[in-house]
């Protein structure tokens, strides 16, 4: 356990079952000025059966205390993994390349005019095309830069160990956008690949409409499409709240952040909370 000392130890044993490891969390929560250590009892097969907050001095405390204690910590290691990841994580979207949609909008713009004229009878479709292109392009700055954060939170982290509420705080609004400007972005993308066959069919597909036509067909794969489906099914779990009925309007957004919000303390709750042990 570290360098933990005897007493604290001792208060974290008690807490244990017979055949449980014991695993202590590198990051130490600070709560109200006092620091606290965050512990998993986990059975043979590494998973865990139990958790416990302990305080540096070996004291532990009441529950209350107790949940945001783990809350945090627990929440910490989760969205540090979730950066960590090479496949459905942050790294994903950070390597992605942005650069065709600056292609896609110059495309359709070249083909259809610079201004979509409201009788358009594609009007809508080509907007929102437009403006998927522009939202993708104007996201991901955003992406790189609260990975980056992410990353010199991290290496802080390493050092200092103690896990202050405005680093927590910080990194939890950075994972709460994310997530945000993401769902947009899905939103829109699975909306515009209903739209591409009736686009399609008002391009050339020789000559000067070529070139759209093409990208128009690669932008229509079934595996896009249940790319955009997977991440909307899975981005909020089913018994927090129904997202299939919200756009991408700006309120709607809004009710997708705060499910998003909402859906970290209830998981919490219902999974970790009852196997607290103080």
């Amino acid at each position: 356990m570290g360098e933990l000392n005897r007493k604290t130890k001792k208060a974290i044993k008690e807490k244990k079952k017979w055949n449980e490891r014991i695993e202590v969390s590198r990051h130490i929560a600070e709560f109200n000025g006092e620091l606290f250590y965050y512990v998993l009892f986990l059975n043979l097969f590494g998973l865990p059966q139990g958790a416990v907050a302990v305080r540096n001095d070996g004291d532990t405390p009441g529950r209350d205390i107790a949940k945001k204690v783990v809350f945090k910590v627990s929440s910490y290691n989760n969205i540090m993994r979730f950066a960590g990841q090479s496949k459905d994580g942050m790294k994903d979207i950070v390597k992605r390349p942005i650069k065709t949609m600056k292609t896609v909008e110059n495309q359709v713009k070249e083909y259809f005019g610079e201004v979509i004229p409201v009788e358009h009878p594609l009007h809508k479709e080509l907007t929102l095309l437009i403006d998927l292109c522009k939202t993708m392009q104007e996201n991901q700055p955003k992406f790189v830069k609260m990975f980056k954060e992410i990353c010199a939170i991290a290496e802080s982290q390493e050092i200092k160990k103690v896990l202050t509420a405005e680093t927590f705080d910080r990194i939890h609004e950075i994972f709460i956008e994310w997530h945000v400007l993401l769902y947009k972005e899905q939103r829109m993308q699975l909306l515009n690949f209903y739209d591409i066959p009736l686009i399609k069919n008002h391009v050339d597909k020789s000559n000067k409409g070529k070139k759209l036509n093409k990208t128009l067909e690669n932008m229509h794969t079934e595996k896009r499409r249940e790319s955009f489906v997977k991440f909307l099914e899975g981005v909020i779990q089913k018994e927090v709240g129904d997202i299939n009925n919200l756009s991408y309007s700006s309120e709607d957004v809004d009710s997708f952040r705060r499910l998003k919000i909402k859906e970290g303390y209830q998981m919490f709750e219902s999974n970790l909370a009852p196997q607290i042990r103080n």
